[in-house]
C-alpha cells in the first residue's frame, strides 16, 4: 500500500486534479453567493430569542460544553436539566449539531454566536449538498435550479427563524447525500460511492433521530421500487444480487457508524418518560395541515395551534409548486431512463406525503406504529423539500431549443428567489429575563416559565415544577453538591462532605457511627449511575478542604453498593457501611453504551480501511461476484 503510494505518485496527482476541477465547479461559487441572502438576518446583531426552540437550541448547546469542559468527549447526561436534577438528553438526542456548535465554542465565539454559526453553515452547505445530488444527475444547470430551490423552499426558511429547529436545519444538509448513495448504490455502485452513502446516512442519523426515522422507510422503497424496475425489465441474478447487496452495504455500514448514538438512543428510550412530549399539546392528532394551507401566502411567528387558523406559513412555495406541476411534463422528457424513473418515483414521494400532512389522511397515520412521534403531520415538510427541489431541477434539465438554457436558469433562479425573498425573517430581539443572558440561572428560569427542558426518567413518578437547586442559583449561589441533607439523620449520625463534583461524577467523604444510613441525590435515577465506596486512608487531622491543608486520602474500593431510588422523585439513594468512608457517584456507559461505542470504532477502521485499499477491495468483490 505505502509503495503504491510513493512508487507511483501519478496517481494521487490524477486524484487530487479530479477532485479540485469538481470542487472548482464556478457553480458552487454562485450557488453560495447566491444563498447570501438567506442567511442575512444571523449578521444582524442579537438573536432570536421568540424562536419556537431558539432558546433551546441555544442551552443544549450550553449544556453540552458542561460535559465537554468535564473531558466528557460524548456527552450523554446534561446536569442541569429539570431544575439541576439532570437528564440523559443527548443520549437520546442528536449530538452533530451540538458538536459543531462546541466547535466555534472553543475557537472563541460565545453560546449563542456559535448556534448562529451553526445555522449559517446548514444554510450554505445544504445548497451545496443539492447541488453535487442534482449535478450528478442532471448536469449544471438543473443542479443550481435545484440547490436554489432547496435553499429558498419556505420550510427552510421556516426551520432556520421561526421554528430556529437546529438539528433539522443542519439535517438539511445530509438529506441530498443520503438519497445520493443509495441512488448509487442502485444504479451505479462504485465502493467510493457506497462509503459515500454510509457516511451521509450516519450523519443523518447523527444529527436527527427522528429525521433519520422519517426518512429511512422512503429509502427502503426507492431500494424496493428499483428492485421491482430491474426484476422486470432484466431479471438477471447477478444483477439482482448487486441491485440487493450494495443498499444493504450502506445501510448497515451506515448503522454501524452511528451506532454509538442510535443504538442506546433505541434500547434505553424506555427508560424516559416520554408522556411529556407525545401527551398534551403535543399529542398526535391536531395538526395536520388544511390543504388551502399548502398553497397559502401567510408567514407569521408564534406557535402553532390545531385548526387551520395558524398565523403559521406551512406552505410549499409558489415557485417550487408551480415547478413541481411542470415537473410531470419534464420528467417524461428525460432521456436517461434510469432517471426519468427516479423522477417519477420522487413524483409519487412528493405526492404521497402531501396527502400525509392533510386531515383526510388521518386514518393511515392511527394505523402507523410510530405516528406519535411525528407529533406535528406538518413537520413532513421536511421531507418533501429534498424531493420537491430535485424536481423542479428536471424543468431544465430537458433541452428546449425555443428558449436557450441560460435565458430558463435565470429567470427560475430569480423567481425562485424573489418569491421567497420576503420570508426571510427573523424576530430579533434581547432575551426577556426568563431566557438570558446565558447562565445556569437563566436556564433555570427559562424551564420554569415554558415547562421545557424538565424530561424525566421513568423512575420518577412526580413531575417537578421548581427545585431547592435552582432556588440556590437564582438567589446567587452555586450547586456544589448533588445531596440531599434534608434527607440525612436528624440525630447527626451521619456526616457527609462534598469532595469535589462535575456534570457526571461527585466524590463525598461519609462518616456514619451505625449500620444501615443512606444518603439520597437530587438526581434522577437513570441506568449508567453507579455508586463506589472507598477506604478512608488518613491521616484524620478532621480537614477535608484541599484549599487548607492535607486531606483524608482516598483508599482502595471497598464496595459497589446497589443504587435505589425514591419512591416518587426517583433520586439516587445509596446504603454506606458504619465508619470514615468514601462516596463516589458516576454516570458511566452501559453495556448497550459500549457495545455501540465498539460497533462505531470498528466501523470506522473498516470505513478508512475499505477507502484506503479500494482498489484490491473493488477486484476482490469482482471475483466474488
Amino acid at each position: 500500500m505505502l509503495n503504491n503510494i510513493i512508487g507511483k505518485p501519478h496517481r494521487f496527482l490524477n486524484h487530487v486534479k479530479f477532485w479540485a476541477e469538481k470542487i472548482a465547479d464556478p457553480q458552487i461559487f454562485l450557488i453560495l453567493f447566491l444563498s447570501l441572502p438567506v442567511i442575512g438576518p444571523l449578521l444582524q446583531p442579537g438573536y432570536f430569542w421568540g424562536g419556537h426552540d431558539a432558546r433551546h437550541s441555544v442551552y443544549f448547546l450550553y449544556e453540552f460544553d458542561r460535559a465537554i469542559q468535564d473531558g466528557v468527549w460524548y456527552p450523554r447526561w446534561s446536569p442541569d436539566f429539570a431544575f439541576g436534577y439532570g437528564y440523559p438528553f443527548f443520549n437520546i438526542y442528536g449530538p452533530l449539531s451540538s458538536y459543531l456548535g462546541e466547535a466555534f465554542h472553543l475557537s472563541g465565539f460565545d453560546i449563542v454566536t456559535s448556534v448562529k454559526l451553526v445555522f449559517g453553515l446548514s444554510a450554505l452547505l445544504s445548497g451545496m449538498t443539492m447541488y453535487l445530488f442534482a449535478r450528478r444527475l442532471m448536469g449544471t444547470d438543473a443542479g443550481l435550479i435545484a440547490a436554489l430551490t432547496y435553499v429558498y423552499i419556505p420550510y427552510h426558511l421556516f426551520d432556520l427563524y421561526v421554528r430556529a429547529a437546529l438539528a433539522e436545519s443542519v439535517g438539511f444538509i445530509f438529506l441530498p447525500l443520503a438519497l445520493w448513495g443509495f441512488y448509487e448504490a442502485m444504479t451505479a455502485p462504485r465502493l467510493v460511492a457506497l462509503l459515500g452513502g454510509a457516511l451521509a446516512y450516519a450523519l443523518l442519523m447523527f444529527t436527527s433521530n427522528l429525521l433519520a426515522l422519517l426518512f429511512t422507510p422512503i429509502l427502503g422503497l426507492y431500494v424496493l421500487y428499483d428492485l421491482g424496475l430491474t426484476i422486470y425489465e432484466n431479471p438477471n441474478a447477478k444483477t439482482l444480487k448487486n441491485k440487493l447487496l450494495s443498499p444493504a452495504f450502506v445501510l448497515i455500514l451506515g448503522l454501524g457508524l452511528s451506532a454509538i448514538f442510535w443504538l442506546p438512543a433505541l434500547l434505553e428510550y424506555r427508560f424516559v418518560r416520554v408522556d411529556q412530549w407525545v401527551g398534551g399539546r403535543f399529542a398526535f392528532g391536531k395538526d395536520f395541515v388544511e390543504l388551502f394551507q399548502l398553497f397559502s401566502p401567510r408567514w407569521g411567528f408564534g406557535t402553532s395551534i390545531p385548526g387551520p387558523d395558524d398565523q403559521l406559513g406551512f406552505q410549499l412555495g409558489l415557485t417550487a409548486t408551480v415547478l413541481f406541476i411542470f415537473s410531470f411534463i419534464a420528467v417524461p422528457k428525460l432521456s436517461h431512463l434510469p432517471l426519468r424513473h427516479t423522477m417519477y418515483f420522487f413524483q409519487v414521494v412528493t405526492l404521497v406525503v402531501i396527502f400525509l400532512m392533510v386531515p383526510l389522511s388521518y386514518p393511515v397515520w392511527k394505523a402507523l406504529p410510530l405516528s406519535n412521534f411525528a407529533q406535528f403531520p406538518w413537520r413532513l415538510l421536511v421531507v418533501v423539500a429534498p424531493f420537491i427541489s430535485l424536481l423542479a431541477g428536471t424543468i431544465v434539465a430537458v433541452e428546449n431549443k425555443s428558449v436557450p438554457t441560460s435565458y430558463q436558469v435565470v429567470v427560475l433562479a430569480s423567481l425562485i428567489i424573489l418569491s421567497s425573498y420576503p420570508y426571510i425573517q427573523a424576530e430579533v430581539r434581547e432575551p426577556k429575563p426568563t431566557e438570558g443572558p446565558i447562565s445556569q440561572a437563566a436556564l433555570f428560569r427559562f424551564q420554569q416559565s415554558s415547562d421545557e427542558m424538565t424530561g424525566q426518567t421513568a423512575w420518577t413518578q412526580e413531575i417537578p415544577n421548581w427545585s431547592t437547586l435552582a432556588e440556590q442559583v437564582i438567589r446567587g449561589g452555586k450547586i456544589t453538591t448533588k445531596v440531599n441533607y434534608t434527607a440525612l439523620p436528624t440525630d447527626n449520625s451521619v456526616g457527609v462532605y462534598s469532595m469535589e463534583m462535575d456534570s457526571v461524577h461527585e466524590l463525598l467523604w461519609v462518616g456514619a457511627n451505625k449500620d444501615g444510613q443512606t444518603v439520597t441525590f437530587f438526581i434522577p435515577y437513570y441506568p449508567g449511575w453507579q455508586a463506589y465506596i472507598y477506604e478512608d486512608m488518613g491521616p484524620h487531622n478532621g480537614n477535608l478542604d484541599k484549599a487548607v491543608g492535607a486531606v483524608t486520602r482516598v483508599g482502595p474500593l471497598v464496595e459497589q453498593p446497589t443504587i435505589h431510588t425514591t419512591p416518587r422523585e426517583g433520586w439516587l439513594v445509596v446504603s454506606i457501611p458504619k465508619g470514615s468512608h468514601f462516596l463516589e457517584i458516576r454516570f458511566q456507559d452501559t453495556i448497550v453504551r459500549t457495545v455501540g461505542h465498539w460497533i462505531s470504532i470498528l466501523s470506522i477502521l473498516g470505513f478508512i480501511i475499505l477507502l484506503i485499499l479500494k482498489k484490491t477491495v473493488r477486484q476482490a468483490v469482482c471475483l466474488l461476484i
